[in-house]
């Protein structure tokens, strides 16, 4: 009773908020400007889960996101900085403070070409790249699991002509806000990644993508072509993709990967492909905005190699303040990804290689430019259940890693239903 008040206390502080949801234009001179903005995400989730254990029927209720913006330009040097101020990361017994998401500067050379210096997105695929703030679900697909790189730190040479655009990036590939460490090191080679394709205008630029437009005023669409490859790295005691701190995928996640963690180690080549492609257009009285991708990546080593597929396609009707929307994905792991750590010998975790799947229908309401109700209804046919012995069950989509249970426990399928309302208050 206690948690559904507390949901209807937030839905009421939604509607009586009423700010602009642009950033705030703090400093407007000529070599100096800088803009200040932020946004809050408040979500409810509802779920069936099958449980011996404890109750199928749970209710839980997050603060999802809490992020501060700040960008502008120095000398017409463009930068941004977003911060992660609700204690997002959970990082026990790391050497990494994780507040950091994006810092980074753009330095013009020449016309059409421009210098990324700095901590910003790892450029691929449109679902990654695209700005929480805009969502219209409650979370990122089944499929992003699997080949999301999200943040690193590096520099990257992006260049448009007309409505060509690309850019090509050279990360750590140890992911984002890593401290000075000096450690013994053998170099393979840097994560190197390119994503470049066609746009008429649905993103601003290859780095900064929305989920919808507002109102279209023709058809518009964007296709782009996504490559990525890293040869590891050995340091101190282990591997430069072994140790991130965060962010890791399922395929260099050594929960999942058999090969990744073991001993002595061997330098992991991992590569990663794709294509994603977006159309957004009027119709009748509002308009239409479809997306679709396509992923493949592969590990290899001494002592294996792993591959995995997914992909996913949404589409989405607005008018007005309303819009309806339904995605649909899929993620294909490999069979012979296993749990080994703690366990005799190693678990399979999809010994059948089934996909995992996704349908999720989706409604959004923006009640003011600045609050957004977004509720949706994820089903996830056969999933991934972890069952602890005499603890109860976690859904795999939700928590990728408490596989790890099942030394103690068992993996299951099974068919999970929720419920998800999220609001979002911005300036």
């Amino acid at each position: 009773m206690n948690a559904r008040k507390t949901w209807l206390a937030m839905v009421a502080l939604a509607a009586m908020t009423t700010a602009a949801a642009s950033a705030v234009n703090v400093v407007d001179k000529e070599n100096v400007k800088l803009n200040l903005g932020g946004y809050l995400q408040a979500i409810g989730v509802a779920e069936d889960v099958p449980d011996k254990v404890r109750d199928e029927q749970r209710l839980y209720l997050f603060l999802r996101e809490a992020r501060i913006r700040i960008d502008g330009s120095v000398q017409k040097i463009p930068f941004e900085v977003m911060l992660a101020t609700g204690g997002e990361d959970i990082t026990p017994n790391t050497n990494a403070a994780l507040g950091l998401l994006d810092f980074n500067f753009d330095v013009p050379v020449g016309e059409a070409y421009d210098v990324k210096i700095g901590q910003f997105h790892v450029p691929y695929s449109r679902e990654r790249l695209v700005d929480d703030s805009t969502m219209s679900f409650g979370d990122r697909s089944i499929e992003n699991l699997g080949f999301a790189w999200n943040r690193d730190y590096g520099v990257a040479l992006t260049s448009t002509h007309g409505n060509l655009t690309g850019t090509f990036a050279v990360m750590t590939g140890g992911g984002r806000d890593i401290p000075q460490r000096y450690l013994p090191e053998k170099l393979g080679s840097p994560m190197l990644v390119a994503r470049f394709g066609y746009n008429d205008g649905i993103d601003k630029d290859v780095y900064h993508v929305n989920w919808r437009d507002v109102a279209p005023d023709r058809a518009h669409k964007a296709a782009y072509l996504n490559f990525l490859y890293i040869e590891d790295s050995t340091i101190g005691h282990s591997t430069v993709v072994n140790v991130r701190a965060t962010d890791k995928n399922l395929l260099v996640n050594g929960n999942y990967n058999p090969y990744i963690g073991k001993q002595p180690f061997s330098r992991s080549r991992i590569w990663q492909a794709g294509g994603d492609a977006a159309w957004r257009a009027p119709l009748g009285k509002g308009f239409i905005n479809a997306e679709g991708q396509l992923d493949f990546s592969h590990f290899e080593n001494d002592f294996g190699n792993l591959s995995i597929k997914g992909g996913r396609v949404q589409v989405g009707y607005t008018r007005g303040k309303l819009e309806a929307g339904v995605r649909i994905a899929a993620l294909y792991l490999d069979k012979k990804m296993a749990l080994t750590a703690g366990v005799p010998a190693p678990v399979r975790i999809v010994p059948d290689g089934k996909p995992l799947k996704e349908i999720t229908p989706s409604i959004t309401y923006r009640y003011k430019p600045n609050v957004a109700v977004v509720a949706d209804a994820p089903y996830l046919p056969d999933m991934l259940v972890f069952q602890e012995n005499n603890v109860g069950s976690y859904v795999m989509y939700e928590q990728p890693d408490q596989v790890t249970v099942i030394k103690s426990g068992r993996a299951v399928r099974a068919n999970v239903q929720q419920a998800r309302l999220m609001i979002q208050l911005s300036f």
